[in-house]
This record gives C-alpha cells, sequence and structure tokens, in this order.
C-alpha cells in the first residue's frame, strides 16, 4: 500500500515535470487554481515494472487521484488512502503536495513513458470537499488505519 501511495502522488507531479516546468511555477499555478488531468506511466521496481493511469485534481497543497484501484485524498495536513474493494483505509499526516515539490526528481528516476492528458485549469475554490474523506460515514465492514 506504501508504494501505491507514493505512485499515487506522484502523478500530481506529472503534467508539469513533462513540460518542465519550474517547481516555483508549479506552486504558483496551485495557489491560484485546480489541476486536473489523466495521467499514465510506467514505472520500473525491483519486482516488476508497474502500469499506472489515473486522473488527478489538486489545489493549493490539496490533491485527490485515483490510480491502481486505489484512492488518494489529501486536504494539506492529512492524507487518507481508500481501498474499496478491500474496504480499507489509512490515515496518515502529510505536508501535502508540498513533500514531492522538495525533491521532486528522487521520485521520477524510474518512471518512463510519462504521458498525460486532458490537463484542465479550473477556477480556485475555498471549498475543499473534494480533497477529504469521511471515515465517519462507513459501516463496521471497513478497516480504519490511523497512523497520526
Amino acid at each position: 500500500m506504501k508504494r501505491s501511495t507514493l505512485i499515487g502522488i506522484l502523478l500530481l507531479l506529472t503534467p508539469v515535470l513533462q513540460a518542465q516546468v519550474p517547481v516555483d511555477a508549479i506552486r504558483a499555478a496551485l495557489a491560484t487554481s485546480r489541476i486536473s488531468f489523466h495521467f499514465s506511466f510506467m514505472m520500473e521496481t525491483d519486482l516488476a515494472p508497474i502500469k499506472c493511469e489515473g486522473d488527478a485534481l489538486a489545489q493549493g497543497n490539496c490533491y485527490r487521484v485515483n490510480a491502481l484501484g486505489l484512492e488518494y485524498y489529501c486536504d494539506g495536513t492529512t492524507r487518507w488512502t481508500v481501498d474499496r474493494e478491500s474496504k480499507e483505509v489509512y490515515v496518515e499526516s502529510t505536508t501535502g503536495v508540498e513533500e514531492f515539490l522538495v525533491n521532486p526528481e528522487k521520485y521520477l528516476g524510474a518512471m518512463r513513458n510519462l504521458d498525460y492528458s486532458g490537463l484542465q485549469q479550473l477556477p480556485y475554490s475555498e471549498d475543499t470537499a473534494a480533497f477529504s474523506f469521511d471515515t465517519s460515514a462507513l459501516d463496521a465492514s471497513w478497516v480504519v488505519t490511523d497512523l497520526r
């Protein structure tokens, strides 16, 4: 699950790194608008290559990513990794998008065939509900692991 979390968060950087925009430009765009896009890439691992594709939405220090059958929500301080098939949620503290903007090259060395499409710059919204996951709405069949 941890590897999947890392992959999911890396996806937020896909359009920016593809275009080789400086990190400061990424921060500026996320501060003034929401960004939505579809992505795909291959990532080399010790065991086998992983093909990944999905969708992302980001604004400010918040993001939501759907990939590899998992959903990732981040409100800038808390990250929820949701596996609906297994009925599991992992809740972790995070610094949001910023933790990957500090040194993005560290995470991208194994990525191949990086592609994105449908990049949209949407209006900034004060409503950040799209970046949170409400575990209190889950029934007793779910396992919620809070690592904060």
